[in-house]
């Protein structure tokens, strides 16, 4: 079965912002993280 080619990218955070993240995303990868963040994030701005 051939595997999916994911595209990787790196984003720049300041050292506090990434610990700060660290903190929240609780056994979650980033990308995860992120996802629900966003998600969260776009849901606020249609009500």
């Amino acid at each position: 079965m051939p595997s999916k080619k994911v595209e990787i990218t790196s984003i720049q955070l300041r050292t506090e912002t990434r610990d700060r993240l660290y903190r929240l995303k609780f056994r979650r990868t980033y990308d995860e993280f992120l996802e629900e963040l966003c998600e969260l994030y776009e849901k606020t701005q249609v009500e």
